[in-house]
């Protein structure tokens, strides 16, 4: 059936002729605009189904979803009652429900989301870099404590058939990271970093494409999730990559989103979708904004998802290796970040002569290595081209490596790992049907 979505700029005797023609209309949602109505109750009369109104459209279209069976929500309205921000609010909240939103130039269809047999969690972002594979990883060391979880990754570069790696007894080393890439594999995928960083079991799984909303366009997750539940572990970990999520419908949902972002990473475009999902939003980099944008930030997710709880934090450098007394050559994916990095590693008695934001771009990488002397260690993320170049130019050079986890730090006096210890319980009470 569908649901109409109409305005008072138009005549109620056009809005009528149009649902005609549109048939197996059950119900219309009135966005506002006056111009060409009177009272409201005349135009229900006059379009012949349930008129939905309010004083927030948005409740007004939750409603009728709620009570009428809709696979199509058809967009009847113009401008100036909306405009492109309602109509992503609009398409956002049609995401979340299921259901199709078109309108005379555009259609958004969603991906079905089915449900995971075990007890799931899944991880999204905003986007690229915002520190998702560092919360995720976090997510699951603190979940080790109630639970026995496995991450189910999903990246550009991850493999075409879903990958166990079983970091809970085999230790991830720069020589068999090495290996992995020489064999034309990307070592620096969200499941070998997962594993190296948590000791927990990762499958990697592929994914090309990602649509405005977070479906990708190919991925093997449901091979990966199925592989996941025959597997001796009682919660499933979802990691998104980049903006693209699982699709799957998880029992909880943490949201990682950069504060350089600004409000606008979760307010415009899809990020009301995201947000509605959120159970956990997680605001990283945020030692660098103010109390007002913080305070933005809060009012904006309260207005959209009010049961979300916001966590603020800095995501500090956690070694896997010692640093202390060493002089090392620090490689990031972000030049920003660089000098609080270097700042933490000297703080922990390290000496950083050498640094390099390229870890992201090759040919520049090359250049910074030639430059790099008199070092004992490279201290690198396990992303883009820490492994094919960076551990390689190490290893041959007979130089040690260290990767570099980032832990998310409440910047607001919060606690993360409560929040995402109480998150994993009301999960995990699914298993006693819960």
């Amino acid at each position: 059936m569908k649901l109409v979505l109409v305005d008072g700029e138009h005549y109620p005797p056009v809005t009528a002729w149009a649902l005609k023609k549109l048939g197996d209309v059950c119900c219309a949602v009135f966005l506002g605009g006056s111009e060409k109505i009177g009272d409201l109750k005349d135009v229900e009369l006059e379009l012949g189904v349930k008129l939905y109104h309010s004083e927030s459209y948005l409740d007004a279209l939750r409603r009728a979803l709620d009570e009428n069976d809709v696979d199509e929500v058809v967009d009847l309205s113009d401008e100036p009652v909306v405009g492109y921000e309602d109509r992503f609010r609009i398409a956002s909240l049609c995401m979340a429900r299921g259901v199709t939103y078109r309108g005379a130039d555009f259609c958004f269809t969603p991906r079905p989301l089915k449900r995971t047999e075990k007890p799931s969690i899944a991880v999204v972002g905003t986007g690229k870099r915002v520190g998702k594979t560092a919360v995720s990883g976090f997510v699951a060391r603190t979940l080790k404590g109630i639970a026995r979880p496995i991450i189910v990754t999903m990246s550009r570069g991850g493999p075409e058939e879903p990958e166990i790696i079983d970091g809970e007894t085999f230790e991830i080393k720069p020589d068999f990271l090495l290996t992995v890439a020489e064999e034309g594999r990307h070592a620096a995928s969200d499941h070998f970093e997962d594993a190296l960083t948590s000791r927990v079991t990762t499958i990697g799984c592929r994914r090309c494409g990602g649509g405005m909303a977070g479906f990708s366009f190919f991925d093997v997750v449901e091979e990966g999730v199925k592989l996941a539940e025959k597997l001796p572990h009682n919660l499933v970990i979802l990691e998104g990559s980049g903006a693209t999520f699982p699709p799957y419908r998880a029992d909880g949902y943490i949201l990682v989103a950069g504060a350089s972002g600004g409000v606008g990473s979760l307010t415009s475009y899809f990020g009301p979708f995201r947000l509605s999902l959120a159970d956990i939003v997680v605001i990283t980099g945020a030692e660098s904004i103010g109390e007002g944008e913080r305070r933005a930030i809060l009012k904006a997710v309260s207005s959209l998802n009010p049961r979300a709880d916001v966590h603020f934090v800095e995501l500090r450098p956690r070694p896997l290796g010692k640093v202390e007394g060493k002089k090392l050559a620090l490689m990031m994916t972000s030049k920003t970040a660089l000098p609080r990095v270097k700042k933490h590693l000297e703080v922990m008695g390290a000496e950083v002569p050498h640094v390099s934001g390229n870890l992201s771009n090759r040919r520049i990488l090359w250049r910074d290595l030639e430059t790099f002397d008199g070092i004992d260690a490279v201290a690198v993320e396990l992303k883009a081209a820490a492994v094919d170049v960076v551990t390689r130019w190490a290893l041959e050079r007979g130089i040690g490596v260290i990767y570099i986890d980032n832990e998310p730090v409440n910047v607001d006096g919060k606690d993360l790992g409560s929040a995402v210890l109480d998150l994993g319980r009301r999960v995990l009470s699914r298993e006693g049907g819960g």
